[in-house]
């Protein structure tokens, strides 16, 4: 089954070229939009719309008809996963078709009209200019560090799991920003879930050598019911100098205004 996440509006109408997703049929050719990438996290596949923040979650099933999505029919598809897992042909005919029609309603393929929606709204985070509360957290040793001890840095402030697929899509662009950010004396920092052993194997796998604290169990609440990844550019103040950022294309996107020296409150005067 396909769950969704913050859905938009793709347009105000249906085009007339395309068809409605209850039309569908087994003569069908499935092609996923090009602006659709896909994450696979423990066996489900995670789908992110770029340009926008919309996020797709399908299931073990849905990810299999999903992954099966290569030039075939439906009835194709349906005959072959039918022959791989010894199931009911009628049957399995019947999950492929309703599968496809939820991933058309909301605007994963082409040639089929998303379903207009209400547009929910999507996380605001904090206001520019908001002085983030002081914490404590452990760093990767185990030390306690503070949000003070950073007072007089520019940092790039990044909710963040070594278990999220978009959090480990954009590490090797944060790799790649990081000698761009010293120079432009902005601390990566990452406040992330998850193990110290976890967190360390991934940066160091990419060569990224971010400022990790730790805060399962902890409740940091900039980033209270946001998800990862998810950033603000913070000044030397410690006030937040940027609207948040969220999701594996925004995040980015703030990393690289901020190693060009734009968007950051200063200090001086």
């Amino acid at each position: 089954m396909v769950t969704e996440a913050m859905i938009e509006d793709p347009s105000g109408e249906l085009p007339s070229e395309e068809i409605a997703a209850d039309d569908i049929g087994g003569g069908f050719i499935p092609v996923p939009r090009p602006q659709v990438a896909g994450v696979e996290i423990d066996g489900e596949e995670v789908l992110l719309e770029e340009g926008t923040r919309n996020i797709h979650w399908l299931n073990q099933i849905g990810s299999v008809v999903w992954a099966s999505y290569d030039g075939s029919t439906l009835d194709q598809i349906a005959r072959e996963l039918s022959d791989i897992f010894g199931a009911d042909p009628d049957l399995v005919k019947s999950d492929v078709l309703e599968l496809t029609r939820q991933i058309g309603r909301v605007g994963l393929l082409e040639g089929v009209a998303a379903e207009i929606r209400p547009q929910p709204t999507g996380p605001e985070g904090l206001s520019p200019g908001t002085l983030i509360p002081d914490f404590e957290l452990p760093d990767l040793e185990g030390r306690t560090v503070t949000l003070k001890d950073f007072r007089g840095e520019q940092l790039l402030l990044v909710n963040w799991s070594p278990r999220c697929g978009f959090c480990d899509r954009i590490v090797p662009d944060l790799a790649d920003l990081q000698s761009e950010l010293r120079e432009q004396g902005v601390r990566l920092l990452l406040l992330a879930i998850g193990s110290a052993e976890d967190n360390r194997l991934q940066l160091e796998g990419h060569g990224l050598g971010s400022t990790v604290l730790l805060q399962d169990d902890i409740d940091v609440n900039i980033f209270q019911n946001i998800g990862t990844p998810a950033a603000y550019l913070v000044d030397a103040d410690g006030q937040i100098a940027s609207e948040i950022a969220v999701g594996a294309l925004d995040v980015p996107v703030l990393a690289r205004k901020a190693a060009g020296g734009d968007g950051i409150a200063s200090d001086e005067g």
